[in-house]
């Protein structure tokens, strides 16, 4: 009989079990938060055919962000006596029959978490990289392997949606990202103090950079001085 196994692992060896193909966005900077507010309790899923994360790599990066930045500990993360090392749970014994079958797992995981209610398929696409999501789909529909969230009229959408997009784009130099500022204060400082209540500490674009609170409070003083936007 099949049994799950919760074990746990030094985190300097859960990193190296991110799954560097996955297409999910994460938004560390709010993991971040949710650990540090109720604990490290939902474990990543190891799977050995796959040699990686099945689902948690987001939760993994996040935590490690955390030790290397110098926080404290989090809740259930219990340190190793003997290297001080912090230690995360991990789910063990879920092992798919293929790597392909584990990457079906890893899509349909994390979409049955957002999906329903009146949201569609193109709904849950927001919370991936598109590019490298129809590289993975296409691989493991070319194997047979159905994924569940995805139906074969979705895909084959997704698949002429991402062609248009290559099209499209042809050789250009992709756009500079600005981030605009459309509000308006008395002064500079309360501009300040009101951004810092909206992001809290930490701060992470889409594209995964860190800006450090310094340069982000750098960033939005340029913009109170010239009145436009810091290009990154």
């Amino acid at each position: 009989m099949s049994q799950l196994e919760l074990r746990y692992v030094p985190l300097s060896q859960a990193v190296t079990w991110d799954w560097t193909e996955n297409a999910k966005e994460h938004d560390i900077g709010g993991l971040v938060q949710s650990i540090e507010k109720y604990g490290f309790r939902d474990p990543p899923e190891y799977d050995a055919t796959l040699d990686a994360f099945a689902q948690g790599n987001g939760r993994v990066q996040a935590l490690a962000w955390m030790r290397d930045q110098g926080h404290d500990v989090p809740k259930y993360v219990p340190i190793d006596p003997e290297t001080g090392e912090w230690a995360v749970p991990v789910i063990f014994g879920a092992d798919a029959e293929s790597a392909e079958v584990a990457q079906a797992y890893a899509i349909d995981a994390n979409n049955l978490v957002i999906s329903g209610g009146d949201g569609d398929f193109w709904d849950m696409m927001a919370v991936w990289n598109r590019e490298r999501l129809v590289e993975v789909a296409q691989m493991v529909a070319n194997r047979g392997i159905p994924i569940i969230t995805m139906p074969g009229e979705d895909l084959d959408a997704l698949l002429r949606d991402q062609d248009d997009e290559e099209e499209e784009g042809g050789n250009q130099e992709p756009a500079v990202r600005k981030w605009t500022f459309l509000v308006e204060f008395e002064d500079d400082e309360d501009l300040l103090r009101e951004l810092d209540g909206l992001l809290g500490p930490y701060f992470m674009p889409r594209s995964r950079r860190k800006l450090i609170p310094e340069f982000f409070v750098a960033m939005v003083r340029a913009y109170c001085a010239t009145g436009r936007a810091v290009a990154l």
